[in-house]
């Protein structure tokens, strides 16, 4: 425990001040000078909130020095009322952080930083800590959260016209959009706009205002598409600038209602941040333009295209070829929207952490994968749990390009409210719960899909096949190996990949030409999978595999092309390669 007296705090402020000029500290005796020895508060920067400020603290029961980030009641109301949402998102962004605990306490809510606190060194390493992680999420969580109130000059939009038509464009200009109850719909991209785009959209503003000051001509920027339904207004193209603009006005001293919305990605958060310090540069360059946010309400007309109370299929239509970035909208963008749909609104929490996980795995899969490798997501759930579910079903699996075919596949199956569905095991055949269910359906495969590519079997297939049209193959072979390891887990896996590799190479050894599309066909009329869920053993599957693979014969030598040479020494090669693994001598010849 660290004993703190007027020296010590001293100490602290002097090194707190070198990490940041933007810092206020106090110590706390309120009950006669031998309370200093009981805590030191740190206020968190461009806040104006003694409320919420990180704390040397001794726990008066063990007597015991820690440091944490306090969220105190004001005895008015309450810290949950006050604090719910950003105590929510912290918890979330920070969930694997081992260092930290988050607890409720007598006085409101708490995060600890679990080390004890035994010198002043380790106070100041501490709180150096924390401020670094805490406070740039928590300037922008309430930069995403101002604007609740809309300022007088902003008139209420005469609505009537724009509710009495189906489909209808409309010419607003930017204060008569900002007026309009906006709303983020779930499926819409997080807000991502990078600095060249924050610097274009600039440049042409403020070269405009110079304009309209002049002429008093408006600026047409482009097209707004929004779907009106229960009575506000989902944003389907038109987020990015929208943010943009509003993070603009909110520098030029105009408050705007957009920025109210919660934007519960930590990654757009992190976008908002950035490109407030941008706008706020840019400013300080462009300083006569500083209070002229009236101006730029009126300068701005937009193209509003309004679908008034249209399917939400039809929004998604609308958003798939509008999208900002020039990137169409996936099936999975919208299974997050759909899924989202069925979890309580009074679970707000689980909603957030759902999309907060799904945003985060959609994001790594465009940011870290490589360009020639389709992302961990798509390859589970399309290339091999969607052919598997297919197959299952003795249903035409065509996996072409088809729009909306995974989000049709992983939608909510219809269920009889009488009776709830109950004793899900998480089986890719299932049927796909909405809501919660789903999100964790997606995470048990994938984990699976992640320790399936460990696999000896897997990369020793993966890797002898890396070209042409002999793909098609090896991603069937990876999807039904795939089917059979969910069931059997690495038990005989050797011994499954050499006869199923069998059985589907024979479609290239008596087809000279080949599509993906009766590749994928030939793989369902084997029944492979069917076999596979009915076997209680892995003895039984190989069994019945065996006796398939007795019954075909390749063709003479001579009669082969080379691409099919070609395969059948591969196929070989890796049935030598994992000849250590194979169980059942007969297989060990299988593909020789």
């Amino acid at each position: 425990m660290l004993y703190i007296n007027e020296w010590t705090y001293n100490q602290l402020a002097e090194r707190l001040s070198r990490v940041s000029t933007n810092i206020k500290t106090t110590l706390h005796c309120p009950y006669g000078s031998w309370q200093t020895s009981r805590y030191i508060q740190v206020f968190i920067p461009n806040q104006n909130d003694d409320r919420l400020h990180y704390e040397y603290h001794i726990d008066s029961s063990s007597w015991e020095g820690y440091v944490e980030l306090h969220f105190e009641d004001d005895g008015t109301n309450g810290w949950g009322k006050k604090y719910g949402g950003i105590i929510n998102e912290l918890m979330n962004q920070t969930r694997n952080d081992e260092s930290l605990k988050w607890e409720e306490w007598g006085a409101g809510y708490r995060c600890r930083y679990v080390k004890e606190i035994n010198s002043l060194e380790d106070m100041e390493k501490g709180l150096s800590y924390m401020m670094g992680l805490f406070n740039p999420k928590i300037e922008a969580f309430y930069t995403s959260k101002q604007a609740s109130k809309v300022p007088d000059y902003l008139e209420t939009v005469d609505l009537e016209d724009i509710q009495s038509e189906s489909v209808a464009v409309y010419l607003l200009n930017l204060k008569e959009v900002l007026q309009l109850p906006l709303a983020i719909p779930d499926y819409q991209r997080i807000y991502c706009w990078e600095e060249q785009h924050v610097k274009c959209l600039l440049e042409d503003v403020f070269n405009h205002l110079e304009t309209y000051k002049k002429t008093n001509t408006p600026y047409r920027m482009g097209t707004i598409i929004l779907h009106h339904h229960d009575g506000k207004y989902d944003i389907i193209d038109g987020q990015q600038r929208l943010i943009t603009l509003s993070l603009l006005l909110l520098e030029m001293g105009s408050r705007v209602q957009l920025l109210g919305k919660q934007l519960y990605s930590s990654e757009a958060l992190k976008y908002v941040a950035y490109n407030k310090f941008l706008i706020q540069k840019f400013i300080e360059r462009n300083h006569e333009y500083q209070h002229e946010g009236g101006m730029l309400l009126g300068s701005i007309d937009f193209s509003v295209l309004v679908l008034q109370n249209a399917s939400l299929d039809l929004a998604y239509t609308f958003f798939s070829n509008v999208n900002s970035r020039g990137v169409s909208l996936t099936d999975y963008d919208l299974l997050k929207a759909h899924h989202l749909r069925y979890i309580p609104s009074t679970n707000e929490s689980q909603s957030m952490l759902a999309a907060n996980v799904w945003n985060q795995m959609i994001e790594k899969g465009r940011v870290d994968q490589d360009s020639s490798e389709m992302p961990d997501y798509v390859r589970t759930l399309d290339t091999y749990i969607y052919r598997l579910r297919q197959w299952m079903r003795k249903k035409e699996c065509d996996d072409s390009a088809n729009q909306y075919r995974i989000k049709r596949e992983y939608e909510a199956a219809p269920v009889i409210d009488e009776i709830p569905p109950f004793g899900e095991r998480f089986y890719f055949n299932e049927p796909i719960q909405g809501g919660t269910h789903f999100f964790s359906y997606v995470e048990q495969h994938l984990s699976k899909y992640h320790s399936f590519i460990q696999r000896e079997e897997y990369l020793t297939l993966h890797n002898a096949i890396s070209w042409g049209s002999h793909l098609w193959y090896r991603d069937v072979i990876e999807s039904l190996l795939f089917g059979y390891y969910l069931k059997f887990g690495d038990a005989y896996l050797s011994d499954a990949l050499v006869v199923i590799m069998r059985i589907i190479l024979q479609h290239r050894y008596d087809n000279q030409r080949a599509s993906k599309a009766s590749i994928v066909r030939y793989a369902g009329d084997t029944e492979l999978i069917p076999i596979i869920d009915q076997a209680t053993s892995p003895t039984f599957f190989l069994a019945e595999a065996r006796n398939i693979a007795k019954e075909l014969s390749y063709p003479l030598l001579q009669d082969m092309r080379p691409i099919m040479r070609t395969m059948k020494d591969i196929a070989k090669d890796i049935s030598e390669t994992l000849k250590e693994n194979i169980v059942v001598e007969s297989f060990k010849n299988l593909n020789k």
